[in-house]
């Protein structure tokens, strides 16, 4: 059977829409993205904050920018340290507006409101997807399927090729606000008072307004957090209210989402398919940052994708390609990240107040591993404040080795 497209992408988030973007740039093949929301921009899921390796390599334009930022601040109780770690906060409906719109400059189509459903296998080899549109079941059948659903892992987990089920999750709420804003910075307070097992921020979102919200790893969160503890929205009101240094006037938008993350070694290639993004845990566990990661997964993808494209092999042997390389250069780190993330959310107050206070010890050429997430063993040491209690912690961390 001949298939009805060259390739076709299941979901329109940063990951779907970068390949999307990748193969009809560079090529001539066809794509097609089918987007479950109504529209692009109605996956507003994410705070939108990224960094320059974003903005400069996927040429990301001024006019879905909201603000730049020229450092971090890490907090704690007792503690303060800033990182000179430039950042950008988008407008992350019109980011993925963005992209939508350079893809089909180039070719590609982008469908909106079709919800794929499960994958189409023959002999063993994926060979195209069903989906919902309109109130009605429908197929279409591809020489390659990329799986970009998100944490729902739609395909990639009907397969075998990742377990979402088995990985660590957590959720994170966040509030965009008209308001005062004296901070210049992205600021990430590590409190469990505030976010009990993870983390509170605040980022610039341009003249007169920020976006405030809370996260939480859920095993930490049931370890921290108090049984007569609010909603994750208690949480994020208290902590709008919380401080001099901002003042909320009218919430504009509320973004809420899930994710899940394990040490990122999953398959993420077979007979047909590759998966990118956060449909195979791409996200960085140490700081659950989803947009850089899932679109240099998508770019990685592509590029072996494309060459098996051309010598018509899209077969898992040719694909994988795409996942050790992925493994080599990111896996390894994820996985140490993975298991620092088990400590830092566990921290006792004591520990978050060393942590921050360690962070603004580190040179120059350690803020930048920190940020690129490089970071080597002497890193780790300088950075996090181990203590007795994490010795009973190692029977859980050794899963993760």
């Amino acid at each position: 059977m001949s298939a009805d497209v060259d390739v076709v992408v299941a979901g329109g988030g940063p990951a779907g829409l970068q390949f999307a973007r990748e193969v009809a740039t560079r090529s001539e093949y066809g794509v097609l993205v089918l987007e479950a929301n109504g529209s692009l921009s109605d996956n507003d899921k994410s705070t939108g904050g990224t960094f320059d390796q974003v903005i400069e390599r996927y040429d990301v334009p001024d006019d879905v920018v909201m603000a730049e930022n020229e450092d971090v601040v890490f907090e704690a109780p007792g503690a303060s340290s800033t990182l000179s770690i430039p950042g950008y906060v988008l407008d992350f409906p019109a980011f993925l507006e963005f992209l939508g719109e350079d893809a089909t400059a180039h070719g590609a189509e982008v469908r909106t409101g079709a919800r794929v459903a499960d994958p189409v296998v023959e002999n063993g080899r994926v060979v195209g997807v069903r989906y919902w549109a309109d109130g009605e079941k429908r197929r279409v059948d591809a020489d390659l399927v990329v799986d970009a659903t998100g944490p729902r892992a739609v395909l990639a987990k009907q397969l075998g090729m990742f377990d979402p089920d088995s990985a660590q999750r957590g959720i994170g709420k966040e509030y965009e606000v008209t308001g005062r804003y004296d901070l210049d910075s992205m600021l990430f307070r590590f409190d469990h008072e505030v976010a009990p097992g993870g983390y509170a921020w605040t980022f610039p979102a341009g003249d007169d307004a920020f976006k405030a919200g809370v996260c939480w790893i859920e095993d930490f969160y049931e370890r921290h957090s108090l049984p007569d503890d609010g909603t994750i929205d208690d949480y994020v009101e208290s902590w709008v209210a919380a401080d001099p240094r901002w003042e909320a006037q009218e919430v504009r938008a509320v973004h809420a989402g899930d994710a899940v993350s394990n040490n990122s070694i999953n398959q993420r290639a077979m007979d047909g398919l590759v998966a990118v993004g956060d449909a195979v845990s791409s996200i960085n566990p140490l700081f659950g940052e989803g947009i850089r990661p899932g679109m240099q997964s998508a770019e990685m993808a592509a590029n072996v994708a494309l060459a098996a494209l051309d010598r018509g092999d899209t077969s898992r042997e040719r694909l994988r390609v795409y996942e050790d390389r992925w493994n080599e250069e990111k896996g390894i780190q994820w996985r140490i990240q993975r298991i620092v993330c088990e400590l830092l959310y566990d921290f006792t107050p004591g520990q978050q107040r060393r942590f921050v206070t360690s962070a603004g010890r580190l040179n120059d050429a350690q803020v930048e591993r920190l940020q690129a997430y490089d970071l080597t063993v002497r890193d780790y040491l300088d950075l996090y404040p181990f203590d007795r209690s994490d010795l009973g912690k190692l029977p859980a961390l050794a899963r993760h080795v």
